[in-house]
């Protein structure tokens, strides 16, 4: 752990052991949640009559809402305290009484957060200082799947590290919470071998033997049970149960793998006092009445724990403040996607807590010193933000290493000599450099990344009202106090509609790969309700590339695919939510130029194969001079040929892999699933690498001219005094494209200089797989458009929403489209040059010239002009930090000491006005004393 965070052990260093481990069970309990439409959040309590039926999975089950905990109130109400002197009690009976009632009906440390994200019932102004003081100002997701122990490790830790600084502005680690949500119980990392990084070591070692939980409490017995009822639920379903009648071997040899839990099923049902002979359970009809029982227990098992997870509830302890940082480990027990995590964080967590800032992260995300509080901060000081995301940077741990039998060229050129994460990391530092800078510049991110982003949460639900002088600006601390109504069809209604309705179907293989980018989406929506998306580059997060070729376009194709749709759906869709947002008509138009902007560079990606043939035929007209006409032609024609037949060589094998049909496969022998993914892949990249050749040959020749008409045949003053058409106005364009992309580069030297080095150092690598992003990539993704799956992380599975039509008429619509259009793109523009019409061909690629030189002018203007906005930006955000900046006041051990006196006789209300502590706050007493409530009232309760 970092040096400001760790692990709780003991709050109190008491001598009775025991009791300590009672407080920290009664405060860190394990609970099970269910998340409910309606309702939110709601507690589930389990009923076992007995231990057999514990052991077999029978539930009785209640579900009751969430109980707040005051544990800052000494004293019950009048009416309470009334009925107990009645009947005799004195004053400790009454406290006693008091914390029995709540220990009864609270689950934990949760319950005690709830109780500060609720607003004083009555006016008392220091009773609202309280609650101002103690509720939840920031949630963090941590979004997991089957991920290391040490990538979660790196995450928690990035969050550590920006406590201090939120301390220095008045924000205790109680007001931060942290959820990290396990996608499916079962996948969790559980791999022979892997001790360190396992999860359920880590939970049986650290948590489960330091709050001493056992049984049904901890995390290995609800894995396991929910293993064995799965397994129940597909070994005994009808159609099995239907073989196994007509194969009575199978039946017995089954029965005899499973008879000490049959045998028990079978007692159950013939009853207690029936003696179970040998013969009797032999009988085959007993054997499947056991079997079909089981069966539909763990039907009803699995049923139940749909919408279920289980929770631990922990603590980290910061050794400056003693001030805890609660964390939630939440483990659904089915699989949903990681929009479903989202949906239980903000559905769950969030509507439950009432954060006023929601932060986003992946796993193995490792935010740097200050990069969550620098996020925070720029929304803070600017009511108008509704979201925010910091530079992401790649952070290379280990080498290279693809999965695949890729062939000796490819294996040589990916694994040895190009690096395919260095290639991303230079490709993430130049997005930042220029593309997020861009957008920024004009109030809207298209994608605020789900690795590493934060949002108002207000912003989801309240249009924001005109917050332009100060005083609006200043009043937000007062406004958060309210608490949002839940409305519906909201922003988070759209964007998590797919999970939100289990029944939910997509009506087009178009609206199904929209969900894919959902953030888009989200972005939209965020904008038109009227708030501003910023890129805040000081908020720097390390994140883990893919460290494979075929990891790398599995991820591509979800995000070309996805990012496409999704552009393509708020093109069409924004004119009404934008003519009804709040913003002003200049913000409306940076919006449309964002929009159409981006709409530019999608057509030249659906047309990039056309382009990349137009260009390669150029090349080879330049290079190609036999002095024979027809030789020439034959040539050119030859190597177009060659290289549009590797084009649709990527385009069959990319129809032709089916990664449901080979997982299918897998489930019968793992090694034919691997030989069959090596067969498509392997074949795959080395098309690939033989279009990559071509394309990178093109490209070197290119430059090759360039320089010498600008350097060696045609100066500068040659293009001013006697200018050649088009030959002069193409050196122009080029020069002009590189300065606008170099120049905002350079005017980010000393705010991000790491992401100028590094990308300068990992340029080769990012060259060579240009190729590859620009056909490979495309091809792939438009193939496969079909595939809804995640794609990376071992995500194969399309998901359980389906599309509701003709999926291969869709496809099969959309591909003959793409490959049509492109084809007549191509053979229009081929047969202009062949027919040699007077400056026709030459004027359309100087018109296109004239596009792509516009867009990068554009995006460089921006990107510069952002990048000096920062600067007045970062200085007033600085400023608003030191107007509110409250120091670093630690409480030394004698404060601490007169405050854990004084918690025994008095509430946290009466030790404010008492003590006059009021004035003495800080978030440093504010952090222990809410530590010291909570030790004490759990620990007063044994």
């Amino acid at each position: 752990m970092s040096n400001h965070l760790l692990t709780t052990r003991k709050f109190n260093r008491a001598n009775d052991n025991s009791i300590q481990d009672l407080t920290h069970q009664k405060i860190y309990g394990p609970i099970e949640l269910e998340l409910n439409k309606e309702h939110g959040l709601r507690y589930v309590k389990n009923y076992y009559q007995n231990q057999q039926e514990q052991e077999e999975g029978l539930d009785k089950r209640e579900i009751l809402n969430l109980q707040p905990i005051d544990i800052f109130k000494k004293n019950l109400n009048q009416n309470q305290t009334q009925v107990i002197h009645q009947q005799g009690q004195n004053q400790n009976q009454t406290q006693n009484l008091q914390n029995q009632l709540q220990s009864e009906q609270h689950q934990g440390l949760l319950s005690a957060l709830i109780n500060n994200c609720q607003q004083p019932k009555n006016d008392d102004v220091i009773e609202k200082e309280i609650f101002e003081q103690n509720r939840i100002k920031v949630m963090i997701c941590i979004t997991m799947y089957s991920e290391k122990y040490s990538e979660l490790e790196k995450s928690i830790n990035g969050v550590g590290r920006d406590i201090e600084a939120f301390l220095k502005i008045g924000i205790a680690p109680h007001q931060i919470a942290v959820t990290v949500i396990f996608d499916g119980i079962v996948n969790i990392c559980h791999k022979p071998g892997a001790y360190r990084d396992n999860i359920i070591p880590y939970f049986e070692s650290e948590i489960d033997k330091k709050y001493g939980f056992q049984r049904e409490q901890t995390l290995a017995y609800q894995y396991n049970k929910y293993q064995e009822q799965l397994k129940r639920f597909q070994d005994y379903n009808p159609d099995n149960i239907k073989y196994l009648r007509a194969n009575t071997d199978q039946l017995l040899k089954k029965y005899k793998k499973h008879r000490d839990t049959l045998k028990k099923t079978m007692e159950r049902l013939k009853g207690e006092k029936y003696n179970l002979i040998e013969q009797d359970e032999y009988i085959e009809q007993n054997i499947v009445d056991a079997m079909e029982n089981q069966y539909q227990i763990a039907k009803q098992y699995l049923e139940n724990r749909k919408n279920t997870a289980w929770v631990y509830q922990d603590g980290l302890l910061d050794v400056n403040s003693k001030g805890i940082l609660p964390i939630f480990y939440t483990f659904k027990f089915t699989n949903g996607s990681k929009l479903s995590s989202h949906m239980w964080f903000f559905k769950g967590f969030c509507q439950l807590l009432q954060p006023k800032y929601c932060v986003l992260m992946d796993v193995g995300a490792n935010p740097q010193k200050d990069a969550i509080f620098s996020l925070i901060m720029a929304m803070e000081q600017n009511p108008k933000l509704g979201g925010v995301c910091g530079t992401m940077r790649v952070q290379i741990e280990e080498e290279d290493k693809d999965d695949v039998e890729l062939d000796i060229v490819t294996n040589i050129l990916v694994n040895k000599v190009f690096s395919i994460q260095k290639c991303q990391s230079c490709e993430y530092d130049i997005a930042h450099l220029l593309d997020k800078q861009a957008e920024s510049a004009l109030d809207f991110i298209h994608v605020l990344p789900g690795a590493f982003s934060a949002y108002r949460y207000k912003a989801f639900f309240v249009n924001y009202k005109d917050a332009r002088n100060q005083q609006r600006c200043n009043q937000e601390n007062q406004n958060q106090n309210i608490l949002i109504p839940q409305q519906e069809d909201g922003i988070l209604d759209k964007y998590l509609r797919q999970v939100l309705d289990q029944n939910y179907e997509h009506q087009t293989l178009q609206e199904a790969n929209m969900f894919l980018a959902e953030d888009r989406v989200l972005c939209k929506l965020l904008f038109c309700n009227g708030y501003h998306l910023r890129y805040i580059p000081n908020a720097l997060v390390y994140v883990d590339p893919c460290t494979s070729l075929k990891q790398l376009i599995q991820q591509r194709r979800r995000w070309i695919n996805g990012s496409w749709h999704a552009l393509s759906y708020i093109s069409d869709n924004y004119d009404q939510d934008l003519k009804t947002s709040k913003h002003s008509w200049w913000d409306k138009q940076k919006f449309i130029l964002s929009i159409t902007q981006a709409k530019i560079q999608q057509l030249m990606i659906y047309f990039m194969e056309s382009f990349q043939i137009l260009w390669l035929y150029m090349i080879m007209y330049a290079i190609v001079d036999t002095g024979d006409l027809g030789l020439n032609n034959f040539i050119i024609s030859t190597v177009i040929a060659f290289y549009v037949f590797l084009v649709f060589m990527v385009i069959y094998l990319s129809i032709n892999y089916d990664p449901a049909l080979i997982k299918e496969l897998g489930k019968q022998e793992k090694e034919k699933e691997k030989i069959e993914t090596d067969y498509y892949f392997s074949r795959l990249f080395f098309v690939s690498t033989c279009l990559g050749f071509i394309s990178l040959g093109t490209v070197v020749y290119t430059i090759y001219l360039l320089i010498t008409e600008i350097f060696f045949n045609y100066g500068f003053n040659d293009i001013v005094e006697k200018p050649q058409v088009p030959q002069s106005y193409y050196l122009v364009l080029v020069v002009i494209s590189i300065g606008s992309i170099i120049i905002p580069i350079l005017s980010s030297l000393f705010q991000l200089p790491q992401n100028i080095f590094n990308a300068a150092l990992t340029m080769i690598p990012y060259f060579y797989y240009q190729p590859t992003y620009m056909h490979l990539f495309v091809i792939y993704s438009f193939c496969r458009i079909d595939d809804l799956s995640w794609g990376t992380k071992g995500l194969t599975n399309t998901g359980s929403n389906s599309v509701n039509s003709d999926k291969a008429y869709q496809k099969f619509k959309f591909l003959l489209t793409w490959l049509v259009l492109n084809t007549l793109v191509t053979a229009v523009l081929l047969i202009l040059f062949q027919i040699q019409i007077y400056l026709l061909p030459q004027g359309l690629i100087l018109f296109i010239s004239v596009i792509l030189t516009i867009l990068t002018i554009l995006k460089g203007f921006l990107a510069l002009w952002y990048r000096i906005k920062y600067c007045s930006i970062q200085s007033q955000i600085q400023q608003y930090i030191n107007s509110i900046n409250k120091g670093k006041n630690i409480v030394d051990e004698e404060q601490r000491k007169m405050i854990t006196e004084l918690i025994k006789e008095k509430s946290l209300l009466e030790f404010y006005r008492d003590s006059k502590q009021k004035q003495q706050e800080n978030s440093y007493l504010r952090a222990f004393a809410f530590t010291a409530y909570l030790e004490s009232f759990f620990k007063s309760n044994n």
